[in-house]
C-alpha cells in the first residue's frame, strides 16, 4: 500500500496531538480533583468553625449557669440571650453531614444542655431559703453534667479538626499526584513526540541524503551511483526517478562514446584526405610557373610562390607581412585594380608593371581575385601572373 508523506507526516501529528490530549485530559481531571478537595476543605472549615463556635458558646453557657445558680447572675436576659445563641449553633451543627459517632456527641450535648437549662431556670424561682437548700445538690448535679456536655462538644471540636485535616492531607496527595501525572505523561508526550518527528524525518531525509550524495557522484561523471527505494511514498517515486535517469544516462553515454570514437575515425580519415589535398595544392601552388600571390585585405603578403620568386627575384622568406602594394611602380593603379576586384569578384590577364629586386621593371600580365569565405566575407586577394614576354598559352590545349 502507497503511504505518501502527507499521510506519514498527518500520522504523526495524530500521535503526537493523541498524546496533548491525554495530558490535557490528565490536567482537567487532577484541576477537577483540586477543587473538589479545595470544596471539601471550605466544607470541613466551615464546620470547624461552627464546632469552634458552640465550644465557645458552651463555655460561656456552663459559666453563665453556674452563676446563676451561686445567685452571683441576676441578668435573665442575658442569661437568656447565651441560650438562644447556644440554640442557634446547635441547630447550625444539626443541619451539617455528620457521621453517626458526631450525632452521638450532639445528641449528649442537647441531652446536657436541657438539663442545665432546666435546673439553672428552675433556680430562677429559689427564694433565699430554697437557694440554702437546693444549692449543694444543685452544684454537684452541675459538676456531674458540665463534664459531659463539655467533653461532648470537645468531641465534635476534635471530630471537626480531624476532618479538616484528613481532607487537607487527601487533597495535597491529589495535587501532587495529579501534578506528577501531568509531569510523567509530558514528559512521555514530548519523547513520543519527538521520537514520532525523528521517525518521520529519517523516512524523509535518509533516502533524499542518499540521492544528494548520488547526485555528487553523477556530477563527477560517476554513474554507477544507485539508490535503493525505500518506500512507496513521493521520495520512493523519486529514488525510481534517479534510478531511471542514470540508466538513461549510461546509455547516452556509452552511445555518446561510440559515437566519438566513430567520430575521431572520421575526422582523422578526414585530415588525412585534407592533409594531402593541402599538400597537393601547396605543390601546385609553389611550383606553379606562374606567379602567385596571397594578401589580407590589409595588403600584407601571406603567399609568395616560387614563380613570383623567380619573376620578381625576391625571396619569398623575406615578403610575408611586406605590403603588396610597393610591388606595383603605380601605386594608385593597384588600389583601382584593388577596388575593382573586390566589386567585381575578379580582373583578368591586365598588364601592368611590378618593380623587381634591383630596381628593374616586370611587365606582368596579372589576373586579381577576391577571396571569399563560406559566408561571403572577403578575407583577402590573390592575384596569378606572369611575364608579358612569355607567349606560352595558360592552359595547354589537348
Amino acid at each position: 500500500m502507497k503511504v505518501t508523506i502527507r499521510v506519514k507526516l498527518a500520522i504523526g501529528y495524530a500521535a503526537i496531538l493523541g498524546f496533548m490530549i491525554i495530558v490535557s485530559i490528565l490536567s482537567y481531571i487532577t484541576i477537577n480533583n483540586i477543587n473538589r478537595s479545595v470544596r471539601q476543605i471550605l466544607l470541613v472549615t466551615y464546620k470547624y468553625g461552627v464546632m469552634d463556635g458552640l465550644k465557645d458558646e458552651v463555655k460561656k453557657f456552663v459559666d453563665a449557669s453556674n452563676s446563676v445558680i451561686l445567685g452571683q447572675l441576676h441578668d435573665v436576659g442575658y442569661y437568656q440571650s447565651i441560650i438562644s445563641d447556644l440554640d442557634r449553633r446547635i441547630l447550625y451543627v444539626e443541619k451539617l453531614r455528620l457521621m453517626e459517632h458526631e450525632k452521638a456527641f450532639l445528641k449528649n450535648v442537647k441531652t446536657e444542655f436541657d438539663s442545665i437549662r432546666k435546673m439553672t431556670e428552675q433556680s430562677l424561682q429559689w427564694t433565699s431559703a430554697m437557694r440554702n437548700a437546693n444549692l449543694v445538690a444543685a452544684l454537684k448535679e452541675m459538676d456531674k453534667e458540665k463534664p459531659i456536655l463539655i467533653n461532648s462538644v470537645e468531641g465534635l471540636y476534635d471530630e471537626a479538626w480531624r476532618s479538616m485535616d484528613a481532607v487537607t492531607i487527601l487533597a495535597d496527595k491529589n495535587m501532587k499526584r495529579g501534578v506528577w501525572q501531568i509531569i510523567v505523561f509530558s514528559i512521555i508526550a514530548i519523547i513520543a513526540g519527538i521520537g514520532i518527528s525523528i521517525y518521520i524525518s529519517q523516512k524523509i531525509v535518509t533516502p533524499i541524503r542518499a540521492l544528494s550524495v548520488a547526485a555528487s557522484g553523477v556530477a563527477k561523471g560517476d554513474l554507477s551511483q544507485a539508490v535503493k527505494k525505500a518506500s512507496e511514498d513521493e521520495v520512493g517515486e523519486l529514488v525510481a526517478s534517479f534510478n531511471q535517469m542514470l540508466v538513461e544516462l549510461k546509455t547516452s553515454r556509452e552511445q555518446i562514446e561510440k559515437y566519438n570514437k566513430e567520430l575521431k575515425i572520421m575526422v582523422e580519415e578526414r585530415t588525412a584526405e585534407l592533409e594531402k589535398t593541402k599538400e597537393y595544392l601547396e605543390n601546385i601552388l609553389e611550383y606553379s610557373k606562374e606567379m602567385i600571390i596571397t594578401a589580407t585585405p590589409f595588403d600584407e603578403i601571406v603567399q609568395f610562390n616560387k614563380g613570383a620568386e623567380n619573376i620578381l627575384g625576391y625571396n619569398k622568406e623575406n615578403m610575408a607581412g611586406s605590403n603588396i602594394e610597393y610591388l606595383f611602380v603605380d601605386k594608385n593603379e593597384y588600389k583601382r585594380m584593388k577596388k575593382r576586384a573586390i566589386e567585381d569578384g575578379e580582373i583578368y590577364e591586365q598588364e601592368t608593371k611590378l618593380v623587381k629586386k634591383g630596381g628593374d621593371i616586370a611587365y606582368i600580365n596579372l589576373t586579381l581575385s577576391r577571396l571569399v569565405d563560406k559566408n561571403g566575407n572577403i578575407i583577402g586577394l590573390i592575384g596569378v601572373g606572369r611575364d608579358a614576354a612569355d607567349r606560352t598559352p595558360r592552359f595547354p590545349s589537348f
